[in-house]
């Protein structure tokens, strides 16, 4: 097996034939140590900071999208191909298939308070999504100086500490409202099995 590739915990039989899954998770896992190194740096330049809210952003992306794709392939009691489920659901992107999760999934909530708290996700993932859109789609990162004054755009202003940190807190919010909904799912998975998938999908221990 490929290193950063994984056998994933869907190993199952259909009749007299077996089913195994086997899936890359380089990106994922690259793009954690790269933000694990970044972090350990006191001096991040500009640069850097472009490379860290990239990979951080890649991280949730990649990380919710194949969340999302174990669950379902691991829910669906059929013997459909599973190279068409996964073609339709990898057409979803990362913030409908969040909508899609909370709003259509059956869930045993101890505290429907906490159940709301957690809605505040969707918003939070949308602008958590903004810094990347604007680095990727290269928008401006400049400086502009004008009749004795400096201003800088809105991508380079993003590029800061304080802003990093803002970023590294709202990510964990994130993944703590994902997790918690997961773990209030009805679902055929065991306790065990979620557990499994949380810390392969939903960690940000590698952010310490």
């Amino acid at each position: 097996m490929a290193d950063h590739e994984i056998e994933l915990h869907e190993t199952i039989k259909i009749s007299d034939s077996w089913s195994v899954r086997t899936e890359s998770h380089y990106l994922l896992i690259s793009n954690r140590e790269k933000c694990h190194k970044l972090l350990q740096r006191l001096d991040l330049d500009e640069n850097d900071m472009i490379d860290f809210f990239i990979s951080l952003h890649l991280v949730l992306e990649i990380g919710l999208n194949t969340f999302y794709r174990q669950i379902t392939l691991m829910g669906i009691q059929k013997t459909v191909n599973k190279k068409d489920i996964i073609k339709n659901l990898d057409g979803i992107n990362f913030i409908d298939k969040t909508i899609l999760f909370i709003y259509n999934s059956k869930f045993n909530f101890q505290n429907i308070s906490e159940a709301d708290r957690h809605h505040s996700v969707f918003g939070k993932i949308r602008d958590f999504n903004s810094i990347r859109n604007q680095l990727l789609h290269g928008h401006s990162i400049g400086t502009i100086s004008q009749n004795g004054t400096q201003s800088q755009t809105v991508a380079r202003s993003a590029l800061n500490r304080e802003n990093l940190e803002k970023r590294l807190k709202a990510f964990k919010e994130i993944l703590d409202s994902i997790k918690f909904y997961f773990g209030s799912l009805e679902s055929v998975i065991t306790e065990s099995g979620k557990e499994d998938i949380k810390r392969e999908f939903l960690d940000y221990g590698f952010l310490e």
